[in-house]
């Protein structure tokens, strides 16, 4: 019997260890096609304004795996209208699917009213256990 030299021996280890790997990976492909195993999320432009700019709706695309708890999407808008800053924010329980879901939530303004034409900072975090996410932007502000 010959013993084998330890280049050949992690060679013959990486060829195993490739091995392996090509047989499991599709499996692991169609999984994480199933459920995304971190969280996403995402403001869409525009902000619709209502009431004359008292309140706004965004609508907010999110993902995070099936089976999460707790999980709680916050939403701050805050717009330059002129000088005066003009400052809502909101909060909602969601449900994680194990897929991508888009709701709309109304923030309502304080100090000023949301303008339209005038950019806006719009932040939402997802929170959810053990995952969480964030996404920061400037978007439109529409009628």
């Amino acid at each position: 019997m010959k013993k084998l030299s330890g280049g050949k021996s992690l060679a013959v280890m990486a060829v195993a260890g490739g091995a392996i790997l090509a047989s499991v990976a599709p499996v692991m492909a169609e999984v994480s096609a199933q459920s995304p195993s971190l969280s996403a999320v995402r403001v869409e432009s525009p902000a619709k304004l209502k009431a004359w700019g008292a309140a706004a709706e965004l609508k907010v695309t999110y993902a995070c795996p099936a089976g999460s708890t707790s999980t709680y999407l916050y939403l701050n808008l805050t717009q330059n209208a002129f000088g005066r800053i003009a400052s809502g924010g909101t909060s909602k329980n969601v449900q994680c699917t194990g897929g991508f879901e888009t709701i709309t939530l109304t923030l309502t303004s304080q100090n000023a009213p949301f303008l339209p034409g005038i950019k806006a900072y719009a932040k939402a975090e997802l929170n959810s256990y053990p995952n969480s996410a964030t996404d920061e932007r400037e978007i439109d502000v529409w009628y």
